[in-house]
């Protein structure tokens, strides 16, 4: 028996004749409550519950390239990965790979709808599909799933014409309207002969010969601008060995990004100025933190900081122009919330930028993400972004400390939080010097 209902409409059929049918691990089989628990917002509904859920649903295995999602489908079902991996590809072609382990928090797959992923397994899978209906009502049981349900009823179930700024933008999306600014020249040249450690220094150096404004500041850095012993070329030549290939290439791509914003114009920027600066915190309280614990690049982690939202210039233009909706402070706030991720991890991937910083910018805002292993990036920027929206703004419901798990991987004393938040205004200003 398929647990899926045939959709109705006409691109829902379409997509179901490509999608194919999943293969049931067998006609009795259900996920086990243990399993639905792993889902946040029903994780603390009653075993009761769980039950009657389990009983609706059934675990179904992908073959390994099946297409579970289709870029463009409405499909109200939430599809949650039990165990597996599965790529998510976008329409630039551009690829990332989403693995659960057995005992892993389970979060959607490429949720909002229409969907701008091609969703398929890599290697055999494990998954379940739930009707989106379903867990609203479910959720609203809940007692810790309030800022999900918000997120969860945004989508459309295809048969009534959904409004919502959200829909809006992911019509953009799909039909290309949304126009994703390019990188500065000089970013987007480095970019194309950037190998990491294999980079081409004369190459490197070739480049930054041109951008006298992205010299001196890298000169300035590495503390060799006035040794007039040497020429301008041995002068960035010296620069680039003595700072290492990746921080010159950090820092390159942050002075980038900042150039792009105060390129905005003005009307545009003091919109986006509370975003901006605290972006700029962010990056700031990322450089501090990764210093003191040691385990990351300080200029690796100011770039994650920096860009860690960067969707949210994009979100906030096209909000201007669906001023016709005439939208309240909260429905923009919540259309930044849902599409920030989704978003930003989009512009990264136009830009090219490692796979660490998307993953950044698709997660930094779950204060639940626990991934196994040691710590990673995301989690120190996710940490940083806590500290700096619970320094900027005391009004933000933030959980406590206790229940973040990236808290716990990287142990940060309280009172080398206190001190980071202290040293941020300083570390701020000289991040702006990059841009200036």
């Amino acid at each position: 028996m398929n647990s899926q209902v045939k959709p109705k409409s006409l691109l829902d059929r379409a997509v179901w004749r490509k999608l194919g049918r999943l293969k049931e691990l067998s006609e009795t089989r259900i996920p086990d409550v243990s399993t639905l628990r792993r889902i946040k917002i029903i994780a603390d509904l009653s075993e009761n519950h769980l039950i009657a859920l389990a009983n609706e649903l059934r675990l179904i295995e992908a073959e390994d390239k099946q297409l579970l999602i289709m870029a463009g489908s409405t499909e109200p079902s939430s599809l949650y990965v039990v165990e597996g991996r599965v790529s998510l590809t976008a329409r630039d072609g551009k690829t990332k790979i989403v693995k659960v382990a057995g005992d892993q928090e389970m979060r959607p797959i490429a949720q909002l709808r229409p969907s701008i992923y091609d969703v398929e397994a890599v290697g055999p899978v494990t998954c379940i599909k739930i009707d989106g209906q379903k867990l609203v009502e479910l959720a609203e049981l809940s007692e810790d799933a309030i800022n999900e349900i918000s997120v969860h009823s945004l989508f459309s179930d295809g048969t009534e014409e959904d409004n919502s700024i959200v829909n809006h933008l992911y019509r953009n999306l799909m039909d290309n309207s949304i126009k994703l600014p390019e990188l500065p020249s000089v970013a987007d040249r480095v970019q194309k002969i950037y190998r990491g450690r294999d980079t081409d220094i004369e190459q490197l150096v070739h480049i930054l010969v041109s951008y006298p404004d992205v010299t001196r500041k890298i000169k300035n850095v590495a503390r060799c601008a006035k040794n007039d012993k040497l020429t301008e070329i041995e002068k960035i030549r010296y620069s680039v060995k003595h700072l290492g290939i990746r921080a010159v290439y950090c820092l390159i791509m942050t002075y980038a990004v900042g150039k792009l914003v105060r390129r905005l114009p003005v009307s545009h920027m003091q919109r986006v100025k509370s975003f901006w600066d605290h972006s700029l915190s962010v990056a700031a309280l990322a450089r501090i933190l990764a210093k003191q614990t040691g385990l990351f690049s300080p200029d690796e982690a100011m770039l994650a900081g920096l860009v860690h939202g960067i969707g949210v210039l994009i979100i906030d233009d096209r909000l201007l122009e669906h001023r016709h909706l005439r939208l309240d402070h909260l429905e923009i706030d919540h259309a930044i919330q849902v599409m920030r991720p989704e978003i930003s991890s989009l512009l990264l991937r136009k830009w090219d930028l490692d796979d660490e910083f998307i993953q950044v910018a698709e997660q930094c805002g779950n204060w639940s993400r626990a991934q196994a292993g040691s710590a990673d990036l995301c989690d120190l920027v996710l940490i940083a972004n806590y500290y700096a929206m619970l320094h900027g703004d005391r009004n933000h419901t933030l959980p406590p400390v206790s229940a973040i798990p990236a808290m716990e991987k990287l142990r940060i004393p309280p009172k080398q939080a206190i001190e980071a938040i202290k040293k941020s205004t300083e570390v701020k200003r000289n991040i702006k010097k990059l841009f200036v």
